[in-house]
């Protein structure tokens, strides 16, 4: 095991090294993953572990590798190739050990939780016969940005899995709920400011109608109008963003959207996900938490405000959503992973994957 875990640190450490940086500009156009993806290949290739990449846009690929075991339960893990921008940072690739922390652009979210895995999956390669599932290891693009990367992987697999694990920090808690995401432009045809905000009036009527559900855990929906700004020709742009719950339809949402705006303007879609809520009589759920009870952690299901790539996978499995390091490290200026949180996620997924 003690090989695994410093396997895991020297991987992630080597990750945080190699610049992944996505945004929408990089959506359709540059491989900012590549480099990572070619760290990952090599290490399937020193360990026998089969792998392929599977076509997000243009020069833009999810790597996957697998142990596959005919029969059992399908088990896929999620963790992105992604991280936002380094802008205020300072050595933001430097993967440097300090008071058992690895500082660096990624670390946390979501390098860490690729490195683990990867480590404990070639750990695993030499001692197949204990493995309990069919497991799968997709690393994805995009996933700051649009999740495209996840939205391809459901697509063309369409049978999906018992379970999906999104590796997302999570300070190694489950959460088996979270909220969806639906975001668009609406650029006004008309050049009076009255019509802007009529709009605008008009989609505050809307947010009262949406927040009529709740979940006990997300709440109530929210929408918020992040920017109006002028255009050319006194035309204006508005942007809007409303944080689903899991019974929300991002596509029938969307759909309401068009019809509120009506002729006054154009409504341009910009990203659109689920949210979940796994059921947690869910029996491999059941199981990744009793490897959390194992290793004396809380197995309790939590909920989080936020969503994951899972948000792409509705009517593929369950989800769950766990991982290393602490959620308020992510995109900050101080990135940090836990030596500690990394060896703890190791034991539990190799508990639970195998009999070792």
């Amino acid at each position: 095991m003690d090989q695994i875990i410093n396997s895991a640190v020297a991987l992630t450490q080597e990750l945080v090294r190699v610049p992944s940086e996505s945004s929408e500009a990089a959506a359709t156009r540059g491989s900012p993953e590549s480099g990572i993806a070619a760290v990952l290949q090599r290490i399937c290739e020193d360990n026998a572990i089969v792998w392929q990449r599977q076509k997000v846009f243009p020069d833009r690929y999810n790597f996957i590798a697998s142990l596959p075991k005919p029969g059992s339960p399908k088990i896929l893990f999620l963790a992105h190739m992604d991280t936002v921008g380094v802008g205020g940072m300072r050595d933001a690739f430097s993967g440097e050990i300090k008071n058992n922390r690895i500082w660096g652009r990624g670390a946390c979210d979501d390098k860490g939780s690729l490195a683990a895995l990867l480590a404990v999956i070639s750990g695993l390669k030499a001692v197949e016969k204990s493995l309990l599932y069919d497991v799968t290891l997709a690393a994805t693009v995009d996933e700051e940005c649009s999740m495209s990367g996840a939205a391809v992987l459901a697509r063309e697999n369409p049978s999906g899995w018992d379970l999906c694990v999104g590796m997302e920090p999570t300070l190694l808690q489950p959460v088996s709920a979270h909220r969806g995401v639906y975001r668009c432009r609406i650029l006004g045809h008309n050049k009076a400011e009255f019509a802007v905000q009529e709009i605008i009036a008009d989609l505050s009527s809307f947010q009262e109608i949406v927040a009529k559900a709740s979940h006990p855990n997300l709440g109530k929906a929210v929408m918020t109008v992040t920017e109006i700004k002028a255009e050319g020709g006194g035309r204006h742009r508005i942007l809007v963003d409303i944080r689903l719950l899991p019974v929300h339809s991002p596509a029938k949402i969307h759909a309401q959207v068009l019809r509120i705006v009506g002729e006054r303007g154009k409504v341009i879609p910009l990203f659109a996900g689920y949210g979940i809520d796994s059921d947690p009589q869910n029996t491999f759920i059941q199981s990744f938490q009793r490897s959390l009870s194992d290793h004396g952690l809380d197995k309790t299901l939590g909920a989080v405000p936020y969503a994951t790539d899972c948000s792409q996978l509705r009517g593929r499995g369950a989800c769950l959503v766990w991982g290393p390091g602490n959620p308020k490290q992510a995109h900050q200026n101080e990135e940090y992973i836990e030596v500690g949180q990394l060896a703890s996620a190791c034991r539990i997924l190799m508990n639970f994957l195998s009999h070792c």
